[in-house]
């Protein structure tokens, strides 16, 4: 099936783009893009799960677990590289932080040097950031 990159797609990439350091659901995603002066194109919940599913497929768009819920929320990606470093996501805020190579890489040894347990890059470990810790 071809893939078209229509108005409404192009609004929800720039609209992710702007808020890339929020992970949201997709009702959230849709509902901010009403009241955002720059999406002249808002897609029906509908179109959007089914962007945001062609996004996550692509490695453009990360899916992951909204606190202990069942639902998931969405955060555009950074780079290629995003799958080779570990994440931390705040349990309160929700914002998903994308920890450095080096700290990630002495996390994932240490595990398996002292637990001999192997973690998957790209894994999101949860907590409280800094701001909501103050």
């Amino acid at each position: 099936m071809a893939k078209y990159k229509t108005a409404a797609h192009e609004q929800m990439i720039g609209f992710l783009e702007r808020n890339s350091s929020r992970a949201l659901t997709v009702s959230e995603i849709v509902s901010e893009m009403k009241s955002d002066p720059q999406c002249s194109k808002t897609p029906s919940e509908s179109t959007a799960y089914r962007i945001i599913k062609e996004l996550v497929a692509e490695g453009r768009v990360k899916r992951t677990v909204n606190g202990i819920g069942r639902e998931f929320v969405y955060q555009l990606t950074d780079s290629d590289d995003c799958a080779e470093h570990l994440h931390l996501k705040c349990r309160v805020c929700g914002e998903l932080l994308h920890m450095n190579h080096e700290s990630s890489e002495k996390l994932s040894e240490s595990l398996l040097e002292d637990e001999g347990f192997s973690i998957d890059t790209g894994m999101v470990i949860t907590g409280v950031c800094g701001k909501c810790r103050s």
